[in-house]
């Protein structure tokens, strides 16, 4: 698989521990035989050709121990590949436990969400928690991105990195979360877009169940849903922000975790290979 080459106006492409969340272990009662460890995920990065893999809260990495953390960035230099760090919480010691584990794997990024499902910190918690970490990351040139998801609206999120207006603190841009606020595209954008320093995506379709009664948001690679990428990048490109791209997935079950994992792979490789063709026909436009 060729290596993605950073030529055009779009940031890297890069994938996620999310990005096989089935094979990863996320679902506690489905768990593989054989869950996905960050070292099979680097790999799984190289395979794909990709520059960026983004080991998330569905992997948690403080349980792994100094050495292990050490040879995985070793693994993950040796293959090319550039780590980021991803949790949840905006604790003040978990934030900095965080820096620390990002500075062992050589990662400049942390990102982070306001809480956990059915227990959101407020946002003036977020905002002194961060503010009191802020220095550290700084000192070690660590970046924090905090994402947007449907708890918050996206314009408080908006007035909390800019009054905190620090250039090592951003957001980490996930269209797909803030339609559950029933936010448009364009006003998610509207408020994040100029504010942006990681971007997930995840594509999806709306169906109707099969009782007719009602309608679901089920995943899709990317390319193939209702995900405006288009619109996204050209609004990330307007403040020229290119950050980088992380692939997202939300997989439906499907007869047997044998055959979900296997989709989910085969949707990692679609969605990496759509990304490119974009990336590779807006170098054509930039060049002529």
């Amino acid at each position: 698989m060729p290596v993605e080459k950073n030529n055009s106006n779009l940031g890297r492409i890069g994938i996620s521990s999310w990005t096989y969340p089935w094979a990863v272990g996320t679902v506690p009662d489905h768990l593989p035989p054989e869950p996905m460890s960050p070292s099979t995920l680097v790999r799984a990065a190289a395979e794909l050709g990709v520059r960026v893999l983004q080991l998330a809260d569905n992997l948690p990495l403080d349980e792994l121990a100094s050495p292990d953390l050490q040879r995985l960035r070793q693994l993950a230099q040796s293959c090319g590949i550039e780590l980021q760090v991803g949790t949840r919480g905006v604790d003040q010691h978990h934030l900095l436990n965080y820096l620390r584990i990002a500075g062992q794997l050589g990662a400049t990024l942390v990102r982070s969400l306001g809480g956990w499902p059915g227990y959101p910190a407020p946002l003036s918690e977020i905002q002194r928690n961060i503010n009191a970490v802020l220095p550290t990351f700084m000192d070690a040139g660590i970046s924090l991105a905090l994402e947007n998801y449907e708890v918050y609206s996206t314009a408080d999120l908006a007035c909390l990195v800019e009054t905190i207006a620090n250039p090592n603190f951003g957001i980490c841009l996930d269209v797909t979360n803030s339609f559950a606020a029933w936010e448009s595209a364009e006003q998610i954008l509207d408020n994040l877009a100029s504010l942006t320093i990681n971007v997930h995506l995840k594509d999806f379709a709306i169906e109707r169940t099969n009782y007719l009664m009602g309608f679901a948001c089920v995943g899709r690679p990317i390319g193939q849903g209702k995900l405006p990428l288009e619109l996204i990048l050209s609004r990330l490109a307007k403040f020229d922000r290119h950050p980088d791209l992380i692939v997202e997935l939300w997989p439906p079950p499907q007869k047997t975790l044998n055959d979900t994992v296997s989709m989910e792979k085969a949707w990692a490789a679609e969605s990496v290979r759509y990304l490119r063709t974009l990336a590779e026909t807006d170098h054509e436009t930039t060049a002529n």
